[in-house]
This record gives C-alpha cells, sequence and structure tokens, in this order.
C-alpha cells in the first residue's frame, strides 16, 4: 500500500505541513516505523505525524 505522511507544526492555532512524503508498506504500523525513521533523518522529531492511505481512482 502507499501512504501519504504529512509531518505538521502548529503555529497560532493554526497546522502548516512542513514535509510531506509518500511511504510503501504493508501495514500502518510498518509505516508508522518508516515515517519515524524519515523524521529522524530529517530532523521532524517534534512535529505531528498525519498518516493516510493514498487512494489512487481507476481510470477507465
Amino acid at each position: 500500500m502507499i501512504y501519504e505522511v504529512e509531518f505538521t507544526g502548529k503555529e497560532k492555532n493554526n497546522f502548516e505541513t512542513i514535509y510531506s512524503t509518500l511511504v510503501f508498506a504493508h501495514t500502518v504500523s510498518q509505516c508508522k516505523e518508516r515515517a519515524s525513521e524519515i523524521a529522524i533523518e530529517k530532523n521532524l522529531s517534534n512535529l505531528e505525524m498525519y498518516i493516510q492511505e493514498l487512494i489512487i481512482p481507476e481510470v477507465s
């Protein structure tokens, strides 16, 4: 599955996406693990992380 992961920060009651990436994983747990690794690599560890499954519509 493909997941979209957004790392966001809160500023004056508004959430702002700081970094966004796609993660390929079999489960949400695996996605969370990889996203945590990315957060460490990119120094995003103090931000909120939001994960959603990326759904690509079929073209007929």
